[in-house]
């Protein structure tokens, strides 16, 4: 998202992030916002997590440094698009039932999205050792999270001890494991993204099949339709591109059988160890199979709640104001899908804005792909597999403030820019 003119302002720039910006400070602020990037269980006023306390304390300092320096040329790529929602969702509420809640979806949008552009800055900025550090410290919060999600599963003490930070504990029988998150979609996500530094980080293969395995494991354990069906097409999405993209066509049959070998492996393994206890193979089967025609039809059944409203209010083309859904609809129920929930809540151009959206996020991953070097092609494939991921988990759930999502959008542009300039 951010080049430089030439290999001299590169090089400027390189000196600027490492000597006006500490390089241990810019390191120390990533890696502790990845570290608490899991930690939902507490929510203060506006919905601001731990997190964003810790995004606050630097990024206004880190925006302005770089700002001012001129050494950065910016590409707008998605802010044409956020522009067009930001604007239209401002105009839907004029004819909101409730403008407050508009004003404060809108305000937390422009937060993400200026922290979108600092994080995207900061790794341009990072050298290709860094950045692979940043990778593997992602990696192991995802493990660590993976760990817990898994624990939760196997120990319903565990799991009720967590979830009594945030809600009263009822029966267990078909509970869910959120780790660290209070809702297990929310949790089956952000592992779902957790595939992308797993891929990038360029560790031994066993190390990389052992964290794959558990993080499979992890979302099987969140009971997450959503979160399966988005890892699947993901997963089919970048087969097809890379045998459509790719010209090494031997390298693609061995990383296919290679990863059709490896999920047969985890599969079976997982398999057998439920197997061996009828409980946890039973609960297994109560939150996914069971749990499948419930809930696909509670989301057809709001969607169309959702369409019976745009008939309702009459505003097709600048919506009911966002988060207005469930002021309308009385039972405080979310959509459950962000192309229904624009649609609804900000209006015709918002939604055209957002498919935009996902047609830049798609292109940007096939020229990553694209331009990623023989080495570095099959690995550089899981941005379209994420980005595929992400559109199909969007069908089941409202994910466009997860800052997941943003933090794999600031990494895809990061990683494209180092690929320009040979840097990764």
């Amino acid at each position: 998202m951010f080049y430089s003119k030439s290999t001299n302002d590169l090089t400027s720039a390189n000196n600027f992030a490492q000597s006006k910006l500490s390089r241990n400070l810019i390191m120390i602020w990533l890696i502790g916002m990845l570290l608490l990037s899991p930690v939902k269980l507490f929510t203060f006023r506006f919905n601001m997590e731990i997190m964003d306390f810790w995004i606050l304390m630097a990024m206004p300092l880190f925006l302005l440094l770089y700002v001012t320096n001129r050494q950065i040329v910016v590409s707008w790529v998605y802010t044409p698009v956020m522009l067009i929602i930001l604007v239209c969702s401002f105009a839907s509420t004029f004819v909101a039932p409730s403008p407050s809640s508009s004003f404060i979806v809108i305000a937390k949008e422009i937060y993400v999205f200026i922290w979108f552009i600092t994080v995207t800055m900061l790794l341009c900025g990072l050298n290709r050792h860094d950045v692979r550090r940043i990778l593997i410290v992602w990696n192991r919060v995802v493990f660590l999270h993976s760990l817990l999600i898994v624990a939760q599963f196997f120990s319903p003490e565990l799991w009720k001890f967590f979830v009594s930070f945030t809600r009263d504990v009822g029966n267990v029988g078909n509970y869910r494991c959120p780790g660290l998150f209070t809702n297990a979609n929310a949790a089956a996500f952000f592992q779902v993204m957790g595939f992308v530094p797993l891929v990038l980080a360029k560790e031994s293969r066993l190390v990389s099949l052992v964290l794959g395995i558990l993080l499979f494991i992890s979302i099987l354990c969140t009971g997450s339709m959503g979160a399966l069906l988005a890892l699947f097409s993901g997963g089919i999405t970048a087969v097809f591109a890379i045998v459509l993209l790719s010209k090494n066509q031997a390298a693609v049959s061995k990383y296919f059988v290679t990863s059709l070998f490896a999920i047969m492996f985890l599969t079976g393994l997982f398999s057998f160890v439920i197997s061996q206890d009828e409980d946890y193979q039973n609960h297994l089967n109560n939150i996914i199979i069971e749990r499948a025609e419930r809930s696909s039809g509670g989301r057809f059944y709001l969607w169309q709640r959702g369409m019976d409203a745009i008939t309702d209010y009459g505003h097709v083309f600048w919506g009911i104001g966002p988060e207005n859904f469930r002021e309308v609809d009385g039972r405080e129920k979310q959509l459950h899908n962000d192309f229904i929930a624009f649609s609804v809540e900000r209006g015709l151009m918002s939604t055209i804005a957002l498919v935009l959206f996902g047609v830049i996020a798609v292109s940007r991953a096939i020229h990553y792909f694209k331009i990623a070097s023989e080495r570095v092609r099959l690995k550089a494939a899981i941005f379209i597999a994420a980005i595929s991921a992400i559109l199909v988990e969007s069908l089941t759930h409202q994910i466009f403030h997860t800052r997941e999502l943003w933090l794999v959008l600031a990494l895809q542009e990061a990683m494209i820019f180092h690929t320009k300039f040979n840097r990764y």
